[in-house]
């Protein structure tokens, strides 16, 4: 016995000794070195909340340093307790009911490990449905901030023997827990010591792609060296601090931190010297800051000290938020990816809460790096985050929106004149039968359709005399925005029409010019005479024909009708120009020469009853009149009137002559010199059909140019 306290009196003056000596090669550096230690150990003091005559036990903080969860038997047994920080107190801890009380009263839970991002908090417990005498379980925060009931992380990582204080890392890939070890300390006269107390090694595990855990590994020398416990997995994923007695110590158990280098081998332990005391210093928690250490001394009372700049792992910043359902604002479960957007090489996956969506993850600054959150069903974001010139810790809020379905934004249009459209939509998911949604646009020819995630679908966009539109939207992958929007070009079906104009007199070909006027949508087609012209099926069109080869104007309206049907032609009579003509064939307009005597009956030349006051249909038929004269400036005519026989002949007389007064009166507003003009009303006398029904009576009604001189 007394060579081993010699053993360990030396162990404990060697670097006392090797420090004195150095202190006089390089007294500045060291002395400067060894009043850090002295400083930062004096900063270490028990925080009251958690400290009270019982034994508070085994801390383990949130990465945003706000919830702490604590170990304690204030009770009479060991049980976990959640405290949170407010205004920088720590609030008095509040025991964690739906674990406590899920065993019976005499159960051991204990070696509490909460996942950085605050979701998740693993422990140890005696319960009854173990696998071992302790097994590591796990419970999920659900919202409101309560704890889930307890599962058993099961086997491999469990088994029939204990294992104990488990630490998950910030990425939820890794745990690192403590198993039995029955050799004991490697030095024959440390287990004379040691006695039959227990010893432990430190295992990890690796999770699966399918959530499961693998068989644990005990992790190599130099860290399992003797007997060593409470192993803390720090933000940054490569830190490891755990409590060891090995030889070197100050105390019974001593902290030490080792991390991963490149190569992805554990660096030799360095022993928390600003710390470690001759009493029990153990169960180390570091929020994401890395400026606070937390951790139990003598066994029984936590303690917090300020970590020296030299030790302080990496500087984090900590992304954190809720990832939400945005239309009804729940809370989902994720997946968040975060890869280094330099290389593309993935640095973390994790989950978040699934209960209320909250999520937290931890980014080394000095970086680039590209996070995707993704969740089935839902839609994906992405977020690029430049942490490459940050040297401080921060705290940033990146709440996330996902939606559960598409919003296919569609615009409906004319393909010919860039009109909106009304139009059938008819939204189908590909291998079902039926149509799922059957909606109309709107008038400007807009609609949004709400497509859940997960199917590929047929669109069809349906409108009589279009073409059909067809078209699939592929939803069934990744989707990363919610709102598409696509134009739809629909193309009205055509029909070709032959137009021949022709001399009234002989019936030969004229050069002349067609304007071609869509009645039911803005659509104007000019072309020479003699030609074949593709119109919308469905349309009404107002076709004029004017010749520069000294002839009047002709003008009909046609209704366009599908291919092999007749099309509808507006009611004239062939003998004075009005357009019929072989229907199957298409549509000849006849133009009278501008010769003395010819007659040219006007079209749509309409008054208000027993009035001479002009319709404004006249409009058209007049401006052509108009045109015609200022194309012919030496063009002299007479405008005749004429009444059907309803009335008395002396009024029908006195009409005609007030109206064809209205219609010369209206011709010189327009400038045109009134001495070209003759006004004339004839009255019932010249009827050119016998006035025995009312269609024939409307012909009678009319109003006559007839070429006085040119």
């Amino acid at each position: 016995m007394k060579i081993v306290k010699t053993i360990r009196l030396l162990v404990v003056l060697l670097p006392a000794w090797l420090a004195y000596h150095n202190i006089q090669a390089q007294p500045d550096t060291l002395r400067t070195l060894r009043d850090t230690i002295i400083y930062y150990r004096s900063t270490a003091k028990p925080i009251d909340a958690f400290n009270s005559p019982a034994i508070d036990y085994a801390p383990s903080i949130s990465a945003d340093g706000k919830t702490m969860i604590i170990e304690s038997n204030k009770d009479g047994n060991y049980r976990l307790y959640e405290s949170r920080k407010s205004r920088d107190q720590w609030e008095a801890p509040i025991p964690i009911d739906a674990i406590n009380n899920y065993g019976d009263s005499t159960d051991l839970i204990g070696g509490p490990s909460v996942s950085f991002d605050g979701n998740y908090l693993y422990f140890f417990a005696s319960f009854r449905d173990g696998l071992g005498s302790e097994d590591i379980y796990f419970s999920t925060r659900e919202s409101g901030g309560t704890w889930s009931t307890p599962q058993n992380v099961g086997p491999p990582v469990n088994s029939a023997g204990y294992e104990g204080f488990p630490s998950i890392s910030a990425d939820g890939e890794t745990l690192y827990f403590v198993k039995q070890n029955f050799d004991g300390p490697s030095d024959r006269d440390l287990q004379k010591i040691w006695g039959t107390r227990a010893c432990y090694s430190i295992y990890s595990s690796a999770r699966n792609p399918d959530g499961s855990w693998s068989e644990p590994q005990k992790l190599p020398y130099p860290i399992n060296q003797d007997c060593e416990k409470a192993p803390r997995i720090m933000a940054d994923n490569k830190s490891l601090i755990f409590a060891s007695n090995r030889l070197g110590g100050l105390g019974e158990y001593d902290l030490y931190q080792t991390q991963l280098d490149a190569t992805g081998d554990w660096q030799f332990p360095k022993a928390f010297e600003f710390i470690n005391t001759e009493k029990t210093d153990q169960f180390a928690s570091i929020s994401a800051e890395g400026d606070i250490l937390y951790y139990v001394y003598d066994s029984r009372d936590i303690y917090s000290v300020e970590i020296p700049p030299h030790l302080r792992q990496f500087k984090n910043n900590i992304i954190e938020g809720y990832i939400t359902n945005g239309d009804n604002g729940q809370g989902i479960s994720a997946e968040i990816i975060v890869s280094d957007a330099f290389t593309s090489q993935e640095v973390m996956k994790v989950g978040n809460n699934p209960n209320d969506g909250f999520y937290s993850i931890v980014l080394a600054v000095g970086s680039n790096y590209n996070v995707e959150v993704k969740s089935d069903g839902f839609t994906s974001q992405s977020f690029f985050y430049d942490l490459s010139d940050q040297d401080e810790y921060r705290e940033l809020d990146q709440n996330i929106v996902l939606y559960p379905s598409a919003i296919l934004h569609l615009n409906v249009y004319d393909i010919d004149i860039f009109e909106p459209i009304i139009a059938n939509i008819q939204v189908r998911a590909q291998g079902q039968s039926g149509a799922m949604q059957n909606v109309e646009s709107r008038a400007d020819g807009k609609i949004e359709v709400d497509l859940p995630l997960g199917n590929i679908y047929e669109i069809s966009i349906e409108k009589e005399n279009f073409q059909r539109e067809v078209f699939t939207f592929d939803v069934s992958g990744l989707v990363v925005y919610r709102d598409f929007e696509r134009d739809v070009e629909m193309f009205p079906t055509k029909r070709d029409v032959d137009i021949k104009i022709a001399d009234l007199t002989n019936n030969g070909r004229i050069r002349s010019r067609v304007r071609i006027r869509n009645q039911n949508r803005d659509e104007v087609i000019v072309t020479d005479g003699n030609e074949t012209v593709a119109l919308r099926v469905g349309d009404r069109y107002e076709i004029e024909a004017t010749s520069d080869q000294g002839y009047a104007f002709n003008s009909t309206v046609i209704d366009v009708t599908p291919p092999g049907q007749p099309i509808l032609v507006a009611a004239g009579d062939s003998g004075d120009g009005g357009g019929l003509q072989d229907l199957n064939v298409g549509i000849q307009l006849n133009l009278q020469p501008l010769i003395v005597g010819a007659d040219l009956t006007l079209k749509d030349i309409l008054f208000a009853s027993n009035s001479d006051l002009l319709d404004e249909i006249s409009y058209a038929e007049l401006q052509r009149v108009i045109d015609l004269m200022r194309e012919n400036p030496t063009l002299q005519v007479e405008i005749n009137a004429h009444t059907d026989d309803v009335g008395s002949a002396e009024y029908n007389q006195f009409l005609s002559e007030r109206r064809a007064e209205s219609v010369v009166k209206f011709l010189i507003e327009s400038k045109i010199d009134d001495q070209r003009f003759v006004a004339n009303g004839l009255g019932e006398s010249d009827p050119v059909v016998p006035n025995d029904t009312e269609e024939n009576r409307a012909k009678n009604r009319r109003v006559v140019l007839k070429i006085l001189s040119i």
